[in-house]
């Protein structure tokens, strides 16, 4: 042994316990001593890189910690006060919804009313999470063999409920021995507004779409917990609300079919844009509407709506070879879309004859419909009278009594050519202005084979019909309006496109322009009475029309009628107060069964109460993006019979360039028309995303849509 042995052997157990404690500790002390004399060799990692590494180094780490900072505050509030039933998050109050009871086979978009709604302000987040299909065989099993034992026990009214109850379980029981995927299902309902009113009426609203058919749920208030519901509302996350259910595979299917089916789709419709939130198509068939077929566009410039109005129309004519596009309008902004389907232009104001007193025969099947009382004979004379009371008025002159002379003339003048208030008869030539000169002209000179009873007539009307023929005059030969006074010159039944240009009418857009539009809605009218096909009249500048009381008298009784005649209006305007300012403005507006509004940041609470908007939808137009380069598309407001959905307006490459072609800058190279292959290749049926240059979803007839 060694003198160290021999010392260790002769100390007690825990003196030598201690010893070796000391002994370790002294190796330690001296193992890190020379670690450190070692490490002293060796360079930090710091002397390795030189400054200027280490100075980018350290602001790309700030930058880095900005950036997370700035994710941070976008998707969590900066600050939340908490109540028992809602909350205020940032600048908006919102109170969180969970569903307490699911229906134990809900229908297929059973949640499409509420992704309906453009009213309410809110988010819906659903938690489906995989059960262990073992153990939720047996919860199930034992769920049902629960109730069947109470629905056996019990033998009053309850029994038959049980019973109905225990049947349920013991079919999911089956469906899920048969291979159905369980799931644990939660569903959140974050409702958003401005104020506290606000809210409580968006609650209700939910509430009611939750409850109602098809969704069958039961909706309650996260009462002291909105902290918990609003975390389990949120788009990621887990839930910490907890209140789940379990639900099959076929109740994840059915509320995931909700969103996607939140639109229209109407047979022999055309899309008018997408979804603004899960981009499914908007198809609407203006000619589907049981209150008539006529539209309107309104927005500020620059927001989209001419170009809106350009590819709906587009669409509608290339989607039935049975339909007839007419265009009036007066700035020469649908020259491409004219050219492009290959339509007939007619310059207004040249040489083409317009007249104002045609007359033309009303089909059969328009008869039928008519009441007992109509009168297209009478109806044609108020037409011609509003017209000329129009012409009366632009040039600030009052008819006054000899209204009863000039009736008088346009009476004899379709008497002469043997047109009366028989509808055989309207297939006769109709007279024309000049026509109506001559009557004139015969009473100056033989006034008595006018009077009716008194020779004091004589005077008055030989006065009356000397003051009409000097005003009259722009209508005879060589006069202003010498091609108003000739037979029409055109006829849209041989016609698939009509475009009827008012760029040059007396070079400007004065006055005469909304005589001129008039006369022209008219004409179409009439013509509309005689075609069986459907007929598309698109009025651009619709404005024009709208100021002048005069000729809305008629215009109302063109849109009052025009669904009998399978004839769809649609204007396209970019102010809302002209639709106020006479009662026959407004009567027009109700004839509207479409309305789409693009920007417009006259949209106030008086102009959205008069459309019927409430707040949320009135701040929809306001903010609405307008149509630009970047964006890509335009956003609108549509409504259908009452019913609005937001939309963004988006278009195919080759529409783009027919809409925008500027025939004084571009050349007909650039234009693809009816005939460009591109267009015609194209057939009825595809749908595919494929088929369209920016992914949107369109049908296509043969040359075009």
């Amino acid at each position: 042994m060694t003198v160290l042995q021999q010392s260790l052997g002769e100390l007690t157990r825990t003196q030598g316990a201690l010893v070796l404690v000391v002994v370790g500790l002294i190796a330690g002390l001296g193992i890190a001593v020379y670690r450190r004399w070692q490490d002293d060799d060796e360079p930090e990692l710091s002397d390795l890189i030189d400054d200027e590494t280490l100075e980018a180094g350290a602001a790309e780490g700030q930058l880095l910690e900005d950036l997370a900072e700035r994710h941070k505050s976008l998707i969590a509030p900066a600050a939340v006060d908490w109540g028992t039933r809602t909350a205020e998050v940032d600048e908006q109050v919102t109170s969180t919804l969970y569903v307490a009871d699911y229906p134990d086979y809900p229908k297929d978009g059973y949640l499409n009313e509420l992704f309906e709604l453009t009213d309410v302000e809110f988010d819906l987040t659903a938690h489906f999470v995989p059960k262990n299909q073992g153990k939720a065989r047996d919860e199930l099993q034992r769920i049902a063999d629960d109730l069947q034992v109470d629905a056996d026990l019990e033998r009053s009214v309850r029994g038959a409920y049980l019973q109905e109850r225990a049947n349920e379980a013991i079919s999911t029981y089956k469906a899920v021995e048969n291979g159905s995927r369980v799931f644990d299902q939660g569903i959140f309902i974050t409702v958003r507004a401005e104020t506290e009113e606000e809210l409580r009426e968006s609650v209700r609203t939910i509430r009611s779409r939750l409850r109602e058919q098809p969704a069958g749920l039961s909706p309650k208030t996260a009462i002291c917990k909105q902290d918990l519901a609003i975390q389990a509302a949120a788009p990621v996350g887990p839930n910490p609300f907890g209140r789940e259910t379990i639900a099959l595979g076929g109740a994840v299917g059915a509320l995931l079919a909700s969103p996607h089916n939140a639109t229209v789709l109407e047979d022999d419709g055309v899309e008018v844009g997408v979804h603004w939130k899960n981009e499914s198509p908007v198809v609407i068939d203006p000619f589907a509407r049981e209150n008539g077929y006529a539209m309107f566009t309104i927005g500020d410039p620059g927001s989209g709506k001419s170009f809106g109005a350009k590819q709906n129309f587009i669409r509608s004519i290339e989607q039935s070879e049975d339909r007839i596009g007419i265009i009036l309008e007066p700035l020469n902004n649908w020259a491409g879309v004219g050219e492009a389907l290959g339509g007939t232009r007619i310059t207004v104001g040249g040489n083409m004859g317009l007249n104002p007193l045609e007359i033309k025969p009303t089909p059969e099947r328009v008869q039928r419909a008519m009441g007992d009382d109509a009168s297209p004979y009478r109806e044609k004379l108020d037409s011609v009278m509003s017209f000329l009371s129009n012409y009366f008025a632009l040039r600030g002159i009052q008819l006054g009594d000899r209204r009863t002379t000039l009736e008088n003339a346009i009476e004899t003048a379709y008497a002469r050519n043997g047109i009366t208030d028989d509808i055989a008869t309207h297939d006769n030539e109709s007279p024309t202005m000049r026509d109506v000169l001559d009557i004139l002209e015969e009473m100056v000179d033989d006034q008595e084979s006018f009077v009716v009873r008194t020779d004091e007539e004589a005077g008055k009307i030989q006065s009356d019909a000397t003051w009409l023929i000097d005003q009259l005059r722009p209508f005879a030969e060589g006069g202003r309006y010498e091609n108003l006074g000739q037979q029409t010159e055109f006829d849209i039944r041989d016609e698939k496109v009509i475009y009827l240009d008012l760029a040059q009418q007396e070079g400007s857009l004065g006055g005469s322009t909304s005589l001129v539009m008039q006369l022209l809605i008219t004409l179409v009218y009439e013509r509309a009475k005689e075609t069986d096909k459907e007929v598309v009249f698109v009025i651009d500048e619709a404005r024009y029309l709208m100021q002048n009381a005069s000729s809305l008298e008629y215009l109302e009784i063109v849109f009052r009628h025009h669904r009998h005649h399978n004839l769809s209006i649609r204007m396209v305007t970019q102010t809302v107060d002209e639709f106020f300012q006479h009662a026959e403005a407004e009567a027009i507006l109700d004839q509207c069964a479409i309305k789409q509004f693009h920007r417009l940041d006259g949209m106030d609470p008086q102009w959205a109460d008069e459309f019927g908007l409430n707040s949320a939808q009135m701040r929809f137009v306001q903010d609405a993006v307008p149509g630009s380069e970047e964006a890509g598309y335009s956003e609108a407001l549509v409504g259908i019979d009452g019913e609005w959905r937001g939309i963004e307006v988006r278009a195919m490459e080759k529409e783009k360039r027919v809409i925008d072609f500027d025939p004084k800058n571009q050349s007909q190279v650039e234009l693809p028309g009816a005939s460009d292959e591109d267009w015609t290749d194209l057939d009825l049926e595809t749908t595919d995303d494929s088929s369209a240059d920016d992914g949107s979803v369109l049908t296509w007839s043969d040359g075009g849509d």
